[in-house]
């Protein structure tokens, strides 16, 4: 089992809430084609941070390549041009998670 989760740095303050809701609306397209629901939370703004982020994190079974065919149309026609308007900066990290079963594996139960 895998978190991912995508960092998105707003381009200016007035933009975080507006970026929210585009992260909000990505991760509802790819939920619609079968991925894990994501939640969408944001630092920096109205709590202590060193910089603004807003981020989308959900969990996967496994890490592989997102190939075209299965990213929704709207991400790529709409969404993605919006995201570039709104984000300085987006990354995306890779995190896997130490569930009893990969523990046990490694000697760690």
């Amino acid at each position: 089992m895998f978190r991912v989760r995508r960092i998105c740095k707003p381009n200016n303050r007035a933009d975080t809430w507006k970026l929210a809701g585009l992260l909000k609306r990505i991760c509802a397209a790819y939920e619609a084609k079968g991925r894990n629901p994501a939640t969408i939370y944001m630092s920096g703004f109205a709590t202590p941070g060193d910089e603004i982020t807003v981020c989308a994190e959900w969990d996967q079974e496994s890490i592989e390549s997102n190939p075209r065919a299965k990213v929704p149309e709207i991400i790529i026609n709409k969404y993605a041009g919006e995201l570039s308007a709104l984000a300085r900066s987006n990354e995306v990290e890779f995190h896997e998670i130490a569930t009893d079963e990969k523990l046990r594996q490694w000697g760690e139960s």
